[in-house]
């Protein structure tokens, strides 16, 4: 008996653990975590001292947080330039920040309730203002240009973000005191409770969770059964500006050529005013930069634009930066005052001479430059075309160390883009070799129009050969070249007696000869290297030419381009 005993006392022990057991596995299975963990204290950067931000789905974690003032939010530059517009540049020198829109230049100088919208002065209801050494700018200034949205929680010190553009799915809470879970599951914690009527924003779905963010800014996981009356509302469409077709010919393609000038008096020479059959546009080099205030050398002449005009021909003014000092170019374009200096000149000069267009010719930039040479391009241009001006960029066939240009971004900006194709062995070139071999140019358009489209892209001609002379010298051959035009090039063998080859691979003639110890070689630009390349409109639909330079080609040209780009 008292075994029997003992033994169901055993078993009803045994029975209790596994009882215990068993609970134990359930509520831990299956019992809901009830605890409330408030969300800044699972989320780094949700608020709490400093003032978070939620960006649709996303919190933003920033050294600086915005500030909210009297109902008004100022957003740190940093983050409107990284989240809202891209294009946004703040100038810590002059304390000024400068917006660029399509067709608009938009200038702001901190604790200034004045702001310029292309020189035109407007007033601000918020300045834009530095909080320590932080500029910040005030959001309802931002929201009537940008497709954003944004409001201030008071109680959990967040502001929410969304984009207007995007699509939302929204939801209703169907019962009170809904949990919002950090994590998809039963056992995480809870961030908040959801009152019924509540409105949340719908990011993702699995089977039975729903990830969510709610009126307040809360972001996290909440049942799916417990969420009902979901709609999809439609983005708004993306404010865009209008933009203006950018200037063609009356027929077929461009025609453009550069015309290096010195000096006023060699505007007006008689060589000047002679007319060119199926010419479009003459580009004089009338401007350059002078100083680091961006004063401007000007050698226009009204003479050469009426003359241009009475013919026919568009006159696109350029201007230079001095190749030969990147140092003083640098300091002028990260400048915004040197800057708006170039680009109120340019405006007058262009009203002043009847100008048709500009055409920017910088080159030998330090790769720092360029940022700020991408923001004086997208500040010049709207006011520019503002005045109806076409506005142009000559620019280098792509490669690394020109990489910094950002092709892309000032094709999207300017009307056109004039690919130097040439000076493939430039002057100072250590090896003797053409100027403009036809794979070379090829596939310096073929990259370029990896970044702009063809409708926008001029094909550069050379109207010049260099005569290249190699002498060899202890340690090896040295190497020197001189420029001269075609007529030139061809003169020069034939004095020589020498007959040149044509050579399928560079598309050109070739002629080398020696005299007094020396061997010299030439690559001649003429009609036939020049015709292989003009092919190159019509096979990649590119929009016209930019020949190198007005003087130094055979009339003979003149009548190859018009039959390849007019007839």
């Amino acid at each position: 008996m008292a075994r029997r005993k003992k033994r169901k006392q055993g078993l009803k022990v045994l029975f209790g653990i596994i009882g215990i057991l068993f609970i134990g596995f359930m509520v831990k299975t299956y019992m809901p975590n009830f605890k409330v963990v408030p969300a800044y204290k699972m989320f780094s950067g949700f608020g709490q001292e400093q003032a978070g931000v939620v960006l649709g789905k996303d919190i933003i974690v920033m050294e600086y947080g915005p500030q909210v003032i009297e109902g008004e939010i100022f957003l740190p530059f940093d983050f409107a330039k990284q989240y809202i517009d891209p294009y946004l540049f703040w100038d810590e020198g002059t304390q000024k920040l400068t917006i660029t829109t399509q067709n608009k230049v938009i200038r702001m100088q901190t604790d200034d309730l004045t702001y310029y919208v292309n020189q035109e002065p407007l007033t601000l209801n918020m300045p834009l203002r530095k909080f320590g050494d932080v500029a910040y700018i005030p959001f309802s200034f931002l929201k009537n240009l940008f497709n954003i949205e944004a409001r201030y929680n008071e109680e959990n010190n967040v502001v929410i973000m969304d984009y207007t553009t995007d699509s939302k799915t929204i939801g209703e809470v169907l019962k009170k005191n809904i949990p919002i879970r950090y994590e998809d599951s039963i056992k995480s914690p809870i961030l908040k409770k959801l009152s019924q009527g509540d409105q949340v924003r719908i990011f993702g779905e699995d089977d039975k969770w729903l990830f969510i963010r709610s009126e307040d800014g809360v972001i996290g996981y909440v049942d799916k059964k417990h969420i009902g009356n979901i709609e999809e509302i439609k983005g708004e469409p993306a404010k865009e500006e209008e933009t203006k077709p950018s200037w063609k010919p009356v027929s077929g393609k461009i025609n453009l050529v550069w015309d290096q000038v010195f000096k006023v008096e060699s505007s007006e020479v008689p060589s000047k005013f002679e007319p060119v059959k199926g010419l479009d546009v003459l580009s004089p080099s009338w401007f350059e930069i002078e100083n680091e205030k961006g004063d401007l050398k000007n050698i226009a002449s009204e003479k050469y634009v009426n003359w241009a005009h009475s013919k026919g021909y568009q006159v696109w003014a350029m201007i230079t930066n001095p190749f030969s000092d990147p140092d003083l170019t640098h300091k002028v374009l990260k400048d915004t005052d040197s800057r708006e200096n170039i680009i109120k000149q340019l405006l007058a000069f262009s009203a002043l001479y009847d100008l048709d267009g500009i055409n920017i010719d910088f080159e030998s930039l330090k790769q720092e430059t360029g940022e700020y040479y991408v923001q004086f391009i997208r500040e010049l241009t709207p006011l520019l075309k503002e005045q109806g001006l076409v506005v142009s960029v000559d620019m280098y066939v792509p490669s690394g160390w020109t990489r910094h240009y950002n092709r892309a971004e000032v094709g999207k900006v300017v009307d056109y883009i004039m690919v130097m194709t040439y000076d493939e062995h430039w002057s100072s070139s250590p090896e003797s070799g053409s100027v403009a071999s036809i794979g070379w140019v090829e596939q310096g358009i073929k990259n370029t129009l990896e970044e702009v489209p063809a409708e926008k892209v001029l094909l550069g001609l050379p109207y010049y050969t260099r005569l290249w002379e190699e002498e060899e010298v202890s340690g090896g051959i040295q190497v020197s070249s001189k420029a001269y035009g075609m007529s030139k090039g061809e003169t020069i063998l034939k004095e020589q007696k020498v007959e040149p080859v044509w050579l399928d691979e560079a598309g050109q003639y070739y002629g080398e000869f020696k005299e007094d110890n020396k061997t010299y070689k030439i690559w001649l630009e003429e009609e036939k290297s020049i015709e292989e390349k003009v092919k190159l409109v019509d096979k990649y639909n590119l929009a016209g030419v930019a020949g190198w330079k007005r003087g130094l080609e055979k009339k003979e040209i003149w009548e190859l381009l018009y039959k390849y780009l007019k007839e």
